[in-house]
């Protein structure tokens, strides 16, 4: 209410406490309103907050543990994402200042467009309505681009979005957290809360204050698992993930470093990578690798462990090799159970076909003279390491087309004589996988970490992929296609396991299928299911990829091939005693896909004396991994592991399979690149295992193991044509005779191992 000073007359309520003061007219000055900080700012526009984030939660306690991590904040036209990554530590004596930020990016240049639509997102352009003032952080030109990368040890726990509101500068997040078990390696529960960030700007902004700011920092809270922790997010890159990408190369071979694309535009690895917001830097390395015209499995793993920089930090890198060749193959990922998903190549002496699809200037040329070929296998190669998957595999079923990491197969099939290859290739990533290297956790994205395939479930977008009334496989099936997985039904931990699959033409027409019936050319893969439920995709240790050649099934005819399924990227399969599931799923084209029946398997732990020692040698380190790789490279100890089991074990397949292993490595010789070291050639070393590994069996099983301890890249392996040949050279009587007719369906296990065959 109004006050009388007992003059008459009412003085202003609003300023009963505030001093009087009067004009030199004698009027009586109002006092404005008392300005407050937040007066001074004003929402930042949402585009402000595209990009990454360095997340901090405020420690409860001096000895508390310390929680960081890396949040994503992805705008887009019509929508809003956001997940993150939370590390944690206790340091000891407290550490208070701010995280250590890792080694930064420089800015590039162009910069970038905008990730994610065209609405503002970082773009430079305002809302209709939006002042142009700048945003302080848009204007911090000597800031460097860095991404929040942390010791995997100190993993705790992943968050997404589930539903978000932006009101007047405050952003609200309803998230799911996954929590990490740092023993198992696995997320093993989850929980909700809401994150609440608070975005400010400066009303005005000079030049001088802008140049000496800091980043767009928020605040806000967390609140979480019954607490509230405040936090702070500072702005660190308008993109999102970085990875440091270094290529080395064979001498005489060339690294596309830019390409003209279908388009006319100029695109590079930086550049395509740049599209789905991640920040690649590519360091050309070494680039005179010794000369060699046939790379083999083995070969690769020992150079990429021989010549990766050491480089500080924890920052993501990858390894990039562009190699000679190997077979058929564009390009293959390495994805040992060691160090997964760690490195990938490119083969620059494999030629382009001269189909008419192929573009006229590029047929019959070595790929490191199409560029542009050339350049989209090595990007593909490295999205396998990235955790990408071919889109058939992958369990949201995106569609198939001519982006990033559908298989080269697949992309000619799209190109026409008008439309070639590769000019009908597009240099970008599909909807889903753009949003997997965004919002998937690190563990599943980051390489080194968790194997191929790893993930590829509920949490494989980061977010829940939209699925239609189809549900989540779509309608790829053919029911005139049969396939069949036949393994044994009991195995004792240890022994060596192998699997038939055979595809069968069911229908009374025709059809043309895949004839790649290997766990390590992309089209077969196995789901493993143990005894605590959860799934495993089985793939090789090495995933290459291709064109996919083609056969015609008749009615009634099958294609098939033998392969192990003992050692795999998730390592040895048969670890854990108790009941085991196998089904096999086969990309049979461009748009097919079939999978089998389940299969069961009862492992049991081993009994005998015989069936310990066994067990106890192959699951030594490194004898699986030359069993994979069919060479024991440089470890000497998997060498001498492998003659044991072979020399006292051979009456065994999981002996004959190690002697058959030393059987192939021997016959042929082996170079260490980092060394400069030849293993040569020991033919008769080579024959006395091959000898080992025929005593006792019959024709079809010897060369059923030969096949299935070559790695199915590498078709000319020694050890399938010299089974075949020794199997010859003991065998007496004629076709007719029963061992003739073994070794007659030797031949076609060994053919079907090259190339199947409908028969």
């Amino acid at each position: 209410m109004d006050h009388d000073c007992g003059c008459g007359h009412a003085a202003p309520a609003a300023h009963d406490s505030a001093p009087l003061q009067f004009d030199a007219d004698g009027e009586l000055i109002v006092p404005g309103p008392v300005i407050r900080p937040e007066m001074l700012t004003r929402a930042c526009p949402i585009g402000t907050l595209d990009g990454s984030w360095l997340l901090e939660l405020e420690r409860r306690t001096v000895f508390g543990p310390e929680v960081r991590g890396a949040m994503r904040i992805e705008v887009g036209a019509s929508s809003l994402r956001v997940s993150g990554d939370m590390y944690s530590r206790r340091v000891f004596p407290p550490v208070l200042t701010e995280v250590e930020r890792p080694l930064p990016f420089p800015l590039p240049e162009p910069r970038p467009q905008p990730f994610g639509g065209d609405a503002g997102a970082d773009s430079g352009e305002r809302d209709p309505g939006e002042d142009d003032a700048p945003v302080l952080s848009e204007l911090t030109a000597f800031s460097l681009r860095w991404y929040p990368a942390f010791p995997a040890s100190q993993y705790t726990w992943y968050f997404r979005s589930n539903g978000s509101t932006y009101v007047d500068g405050t952003l609200t997040v309803q998230i799911v957290r996954h929590l990490w078990n740092r023993t198992t390696q696995e997320f093993v529960s989850t929980d909700t809360g809401t994150l609440t960030l608070r975005c400010r700007r400066p009303l005005v902004v000079t030049a001088t204050s802008a140049l000496l700011g800091s980043s767009q920092r928020m605040t806000g809270t967390l609140s979480i698992g019954g607490t509230i922790t405040n936090v702070t997010a500072s702005k660190t890159s308008p993109m999102y993930r970085g990875c440091r990408i270094e290529v080395d190369a064979m001498v005489n071979r060339v690294f596309p470093a830019s390409a003209t694309i279908g388009s006319g535009a100029a695109a590079s690895v930086r550049s395509v990578y740049a599209s789905a917001g991640w920040d690649v830097t590519v360091v050309t390395d070494q680039i005179t690798v010794p000369e060699d015209a046939e790379l083999t499995n083995a070969e690769l793993a020992t150079l990429m462990t021989g010549h990766r920089q050491a480089v500080p930090g924890d920052g993501w890198r990858l390894w990039l090799f562009v190699g000679s060749a190997q077979g058929g193959l564009f390009g293959i990922m390495f994805d040992d159970d060691t160090v997964p998903r760690e490195g990938a190549a490119g083969f620059a002496d494999v030629r382009l076909g001269n189909d008419s699809f192929i573009a006229a200037a590029a047929r019959g040329r070595p790929l490191d003279e199409v560029p542009a070929a050339f350049l989209r296998t090595l990007v593909h190669e490295a999205g396998h390491a990235f955790n990408l998957w071919h889109p058939k595999h992958d369990v949201h079923n995106p569609g198939i087309g001519t982006e990033i990491m559908n298989q080269t197969g697949d992309v000619m099939g799209f190109a026409t004589a008008a439309n070639p290859y590769p000019g009908n290739a597009s240099f970008l990533f599909s909807d889903h996988d753009r949003t997997s290297l965004i919002h998937s956790p690190d563990p599943q994205v980051r390489p080194g970490w968790k194997n191929f395939g790893w993930g590829h479930g509920d949490l494989s977008a980061g977010l829940p992929a939209p699925v239609d009334a189809a549900g989540l496989w779509g309608d790829q099936g053919d029911d005139g296609l049969e396939l069949t997985v036949a393994m044994p039904a009991q195995a004792f931990v240890g022994e060596y396991v192998t699997a038939e699959v055979v595809l069968t033409n069911v229908s009374d027409q025709a059809r043309t299928v895949t004839t790649l019936i290997n766990l390590s050319e992309g089209d077969l893969v196995f789901l493993h299911t143990p005894p605590d439920h959860s799934l495993q995709h089985l793939v090789d240790v090495a995933i290459g990829c291709g064109p996919r050649p083609m056969t015609v099934l008749q009615p009634g005819e099958s294609v098939r091939n033998h392969v192990q399924v003992f050692f795999t990227n998730q390592g040895v399969t048969f670890t854990e005693p108790g009941r085991h599931t196998v089904a096999a799923q086969l990309e049979v084209d461009a748009m097919i896909t079939v999978r089998s029946a389940s299969v069961t398997v009862d492992v049991r732990g081993p009994g005998s004396d015989a069936e310990v020692d066994i067990s106890a040698k192959t699951l030594t380190p490194g004898v699986g991994r030359a069993i994979a790789l069919g060479d024991f490279a440089t470890d000497a100890a998997a060498r001498a592991v492998l003659t044991d089991l072979a020399e006292q074990h051979s009456d065994t397949d999981t002996g004959a399979a190690g002697a058959l292993v030393l059987a192939n490595a021997l016959a042929r010789s082996f170079s260490d690149f980092r060394t400069r070291d030849v293993r040569e050639a020991a033919p008769d070393d080579a024959a006395h295992f091959l000898e080992l590994a025929l005593q006792g069996r019959s024709a079809e099983r010897v060369a059923a193991l030969a096949v299935t301890v070559a790695s199915p890249t590498e078709k000319e392996a020694p050890v399938v044509a010299d089974t075949i040949a020794a199997l010859k050279a003991r065998t007496k009587g004629g076709a007719r005779s029963a061992a003739g007719k073994g070794i007659a369906e030797a031949e076609r296990i060994a053919a079907d191992f090259v190339e199947p065959t409908g028969r």
